[in-house]
């Protein structure tokens, strides 16, 4: 089965990472093509959805960019966006542990706001805000990531009460990994910088990134479940299925938000 984001008017970017030059750097939700991709190559023996994921490599600081400009305007995190509500959704396979890896940046350091998603030299899943670009707060989840193993990674954070989750689903155990992680954030983030897939501050991604998909609300525990099951959007499942997901994954997953 397969995500259908066609509905979803909360659905800014979706990069799958297919392959081809223009379909690999393509955004199929708005148009927010990537413009700007050093080293990053397609990887069609590993991937989580379609026949290819984004391959990149530590050692030769491997990134994709989209400067603040070129996003989409109401895209979450750009400069001149309203608010800072967002969930980003993403696989992640590393192919290397005990060593940084970025994914996600939003801002170019010096007297910026940021915003970075990595894996630290723990293996430990950290969202990172700082008001200056230079002196961030962590929120960590308690989990261990391993090599060779895909992750289906979604962190949510909402300006209303500065609320933020992060969680993770493991593939390899069909599980969730770990308890969420959960609370509020102290430090305000929003700037003008690039938005950065698989680097920040020198430091890049090892590994693979596949289905990139950002959003401008707060997804439901409900919603992250079904993407990272391949069942979010189209018709509402049948009764069968729901009593299979509520066995396999403990929990009961209904129509998703915007579906007809």
């Amino acid at each position: 089965m397969a995500n259908d984001f066609s509905q979803d008017s909360n659905c800014k970017a979706l990069w799958n990472f297919e392959s081809g030059a223009v379909p690999f750097l393509a955004d199929s939700k708005g148009t927010n093509t990537i413009l700007h991709n050093y080293g990053v190559a397609e990887d069609t023996n590993n991937y989580k959805q379609g026949s290819c994921s984004a391959f990149f490599v530590k050692a030769e600081s491997d990134r994709m960019l989209l400067q603040d400009t070129e996003l989409d305007a109401g895209f979450p995190l750009r400069s001149d966006a309203e608010h800072t509500t967002f969930s980003f959704a993403f696989w992640i396979k590393l192919d290397v542990i005990d060593v940084v890896h970025n994914f996600l940046t939003k801002g170019s350091g010096g007297a910026v706001e940021c915003v970075k998603v990595s894996v630290d030299s723990s293996n430990h899943i950290d969202l990172a805000v700082s008001a200056d670009g230079s002196s961030y707060s962590h929120y960590v989840h308690a989990s261990v990531l391993a090599d060779d193993i895909w992750y289906h990674v979604v962190v949510t954070h909402n300006d209303a009460d500065d609320a933020y989750r992060i969680r993770i689903w493991d593939d390899d155990a069909q599980d969730i990994l770990g308890s969420d992680k959960t609370g509020n954030t102290v430090t305000p983030f929003l700037g003008d910088g690039n938005f950065i897939l698989g680097y920040a501050n020198t430091t890049t991604l090892d590994g693979n990134l596949d289905e990139f998909i950002s959003f401008d609300d707060v997804l439901t525990v409900d919603e992250i479940d079904q993407i990272s099951a391949g069942t979010y959007g189209g018709a509402p499942p049948s009764q069968t299925v729901l009593d299979y997901e509520r066995k396999t994954r403990g929990v009961a997953r209904g129509v998703c938000r915007g579906a007809g």
